[in-house]
């Protein structure tokens, strides 16, 4: 049964992780925050990010779907992807 999130809930989710890798849990993210927008979103937590999105939801990213994304929207559309 896949799981069903709003875009909405898989922002917060998101957001929560990115806070958490970042430690700064007064971070405001949107659909078109990039990793450039974040201070310490580095190619590490960028990977941690991804771990917890797959650790929370259930499922794994491919290296070639994660590969170009431009913003936190286009990671978004991605989860919607993997979870239906």
């Amino acid at each position: 049964m896949a799981i069903q999130l709003t875009r909405r809930d898989i922002l917060a989710r998101i957001q929560g992780i990115l806070a958490e890798v970042t430690d700064n849990e007064a971070l405001q993210v949107t659909e078109g925050t990039t990793a450039n927008d974040v201070p310490d979103w580095d190619s590490i937590n960028h990977v941690k990010l991804l771990i917890g999105l797959e650790t929370d939801l259930g499922f794994r990213f491919e290296t070639a779907e994660v590969t170009g994304l431009h913003n936190v929207g286009e990671l978004i559309d991605l989860v919607e992807k993997k979870l239906s």
